[in-house]
């Protein structure tokens, strides 16, 4: 009990700190809905889905690597598959980052450099957005502060084991995020450079210890091959050159972006040049450069920011765009720091206090009134608009969307997955024939509008009702209902013809298609059917089973097979009396499993007498 009174009263103030930092960031952590990149996250960490699944997904649509997912589902599989869940895992991770950032400003100067620099990023709208987010960045900015930490600890007091911790914090921040390479590159050098000053009797010894730090991350790095020559061969094609001011909008993105913040932030950070620019030590020993706090930090800085920030404008221009504020996340802390360490400089203590308050008050100020962060919706309301769809759906109609996959995480109680369309490709096909005219839903969002051409617009309304129009933030839907149910065409003998409406007929679901209507005299007939089970291969062992009536008299049922070039049966049944009559096909054991979808396609009916 005395240790822990004797604790709190030496470190009340980080105390303190954190508990804001806890109130900012746990405080409506799932208000807003989770957006496209969230909905990834949710799928790829689904505690049902197998790793071989999961590794497949990843490699497939990610640039993430499979620390963090692997980190959430298991929290998923332990407190419940939700975005709460996922959210709050990030929440934790950032306050871990402001305790992480007060730890590094106390290795690189003194304690209340550390404390300033945990306010300041305790107040960081950016930082609590993305400790409020279900993606691994607000991770990527605990381990890179934590690999920057242990890496100053390293040069400072070379041991084994600081260089085993090292090598294991600069894995795990390569492993949070991809975009850190520039960062570590960064590390290597300052590591090389201080190996360089090293008196030449301490050398080889230092270099031993490098060696180990090393080994450490190569073999760490190695699980991360995979997605390494993934993303080398990336192609954004969404991604714009950053243009002549394209990083200060980004440091100002990250910073808080606010006028009176970035005036604020701006002096400190000539405060600190100057500072640092005074410095009289000509010294290149690697024991003058790190005993000197304000030249260490310096070179720490170098690494971190300034060094990232031409290679990637390089890269941008030379191979592929790069340039988003949130790939550069985890440089906050060392602003931060650089801004602290500036505060701390200052002679004035008033000064300091005056400097702070201005900062924490502005950064407050914004939060709550100027940006209302808590309470104005800011994300796509996928969650919302998905949950309106289920909601006014009884029917089961089709559900399509330019974000299909996505999407489908949503209707997962439902068992049916999101058909991935964009309405104006989905309107053509069904134009063309190749889907089928048939009730639906179509949703959309993401700075993604209605837009369509008149002719596409016109055949919407030739055949569809309009029912739902519901609009939510960035996202929308509408509900079109078919104003006549499609009749199958049949082929009487000796009366074949080709220039049906409808050509094939999907069955997306359970349920039932009916033919046009035609005369049967009394007689034996056999009904030839050629239809297919989708996809090509079973699922679960088993393909589609389709059930056949004439009229209400049931003919014939049969599972269906993938074969393309053999999928025609015979059905045969007998009409008592002249009649009018139709065929009926009924699909039954619609499922969606294995990550696949069974469904089934008709292509011809023809009937013919038998002689």
């Amino acid at each position: 009990m005395k240790k822990i009174t004797a604790y709190i009263q030496q470190n009340y103030w980080l105390l303190i700190i954190l508990l804001l930092a806890s109130i900012l960031r746990l405080f409506h952590v799932d208000y807003q809905s989770i957006w496209i990149d969230e909905i990834h996250t949710m799928i790829e960490s689904d505690p049902s889905m197998t790793f071989r699944e999961m590794n497949h997904i990843i490699l497939l649509r990610e640039g993430i690597g499979h620390m963090y997912f692997l980190i959430v589902k298991g929290l998923n599989a332990i407190f419940g598959y939700s975005t709460l869940t996922a959210r709050l895992f990030s929440a934790f991770t950032g306050i871990a980052s402001i305790y992480a950032i007060y730890l590094l400003g106390k290795e690189l100067f003194n304690k209340r450099t550390g404390l300033i620099a945990a306010l300041l990023l305790t107040v960081n709208l950016y930082h609590i957005t993305y400790s409020q987010e279900a993606r691994s960045y607000i991770l990527l900015v605990l381990f890179c502060t934590l690999a920057f930490y242990k890496l100053a600890v390293f040069l400072k007091r070379p041991s084994v084991k600081n260089a085993i911790w090292y090598g294991v914090f600069a894995a795990l921040m390569f492993h949070a995020h991809i975009v850190s390479a520039l960062t570590l590159f960064g590390q290597v050098l300052l590591i090389l450079f201080i190996l360089y000053t090293q008196p030449k009797e301490e050398r080889k010894a230092f270099f031993k210890k490098c060696v180990v730090a090393g080994t450490t991350l190569f073999l760490l790095l190695l699980p991360g091959y995979s997605l390494i020559l993934k993303v080398s061969k990336y192609k954004s094609g969404w991604l714009t050159l950053p243009g002549p001011d394209g990083f200060s909008k980004i440091v100002k993105a990250i910073t808080g972006d606010t006028e009176l913040l970035w005036f604020l932030f701006l002096l400190l950070t000539i405060f600190y040049f100057v500072n640092l620019f005074k410095q009289k030590d000509n010294s290149l020993l690697a024991h003058s450069l790190l005993s000197n706090n304000i030249i260490f930090s310096a070179l720490i800085f170098f690494c971190w920011i300034f060094f990232a920030i031409p290679l990637s404008i390089i890269k941008s221009y030379m191979d592929e765009p790069m340039i988003l504020s949130r790939y550069f996340i985890h440089m906050l802390p060392a602003l931060a720091l650089l801004f602290a360490i500036a505060i701390e400089q200052m002679r004035n203590r008033i000064s300091q206090v005056l400097i702070v308050a201005m900062i924490v008050i502005l950064s407050l100020t914004d939060i709550f009134i100027v940006k209302d962060y808590y309470y104005k919706l800011s994300k796509s309301q996928y969650r919302e608009l998905t949950t309106e769809i289920m909601n006014n759906n009884p029917q089961g109609d089709k559900v399509v969307s330019s974000w299909g996959w996505l999407m489908s995480y949503f209707f997962k109680p439902t068992g049916e997955p999101v058909l991935e369309m964009k309405l104006r490709d989905y309107v053509n096909a069904m134009k063309e024939g190749t889907e089928q005219e048939v009730s639906f839903w179509y949703l959309d969002g993401n700075s993604r509008p209605y837009d369509l051409t008149q002719e596409e617009e016109a055949f919407l309304n030739e055949n569809f009702t309009v029912s739902e129009n519901i609009e939510l933030y960035d996202t929308w839907a509408r509900h079109y209902i078919l104003k006549s149910a499609p009749k199958i065409s049949v082929i009487m003998q000796g009366k074949e013809k080709d220039n049906f409406k409808h050509k094939n007929f999907y069955m997306f679901e359970n349920g039932e298609l009916t033919s046009e209507s035609f005369k049967l005299e009394k007689g034996q007939y056999n009904l030839i059917i050629k239809a297919n089970s989708l996809p090509k291969d079973p699922i679960k062992g088993e393909h589609a089973h389709l059930q056949v009536k004439i009229g209400n008299e049931k003919i014939g049922d049969y599972y269906l097979n993938g074969n393309e070039s053999n999928n025609e049966m015979k059905l045969a049944f007998e009409i008592n009396n002249n009649a009018e009559t139709e065929a009926r096909f009924i699909f039954d054991n619609d499922t969606f499993a294995e990550g696949k979808d069974r469904n089934l396609v008709i292509y011809s009916v023809q009937i013919e007498k038998k002689e």
